[in-house]
């Protein structure tokens, strides 16, 4: 309900739906810290998509998910439903993409306020023992 109000607000859902291609897809892994075997790793995959839109004209844009995403497994000539914007036919949507990088974002802030809310706590704590 959330998500097509969202497509609402934005025009997404006004904008024509077709199939696109993966042309290309690349995995990846990215280390965070210092390099090491216990340091925290994330995978990704970067992937080319390929669309025609209504005059024929053929589109390339990039496509980035997260290794918890469901379009992460995807493998070149897989096809993908998309959205694409009828003024400038390069931007594209996918609702799929679109909540996978939604939740991504979603555990980072969660994860930050509750490590500085930790911090927080112990500040305060080690400032009203002092006194």
């Amino acid at each position: 309900m959330l998500v097509q109000l969202w497509e609402r607000l934005r025009g997404y859902d006004r904008w024509p739906e077709t199939e696109a291609v993966i042309v290309s897809s690349e995995t990846m892994r990215r280390e965070f810290g210092l390099p090491g075997p216990r340091s925290p790793q994330s995978r990704f995959s970067t992937d080319l998509l390929a669309w025609e839109d209504h005059s024929g004209e053929t589109h390339l844009a990039p496509f980035v998910n997260e290794e918890a995403s469901p379009l992460y497994q995807l493998l070149e000539g897989e096809t993908i439903r998309i959205r694409f914007d009828p003024k400038r036919p390069n931007r594209f949507y996918n609702r799929e993409h679109f909540l996978s990088w939604l939740w991504l974002i979603a555990k980072a802030v969660l994860g930050i306020a509750v490590c500085g809310g930790f911090i927080a706590w112990r500040v305060w704590h080690i400032v009203k023992y002092r006194e």
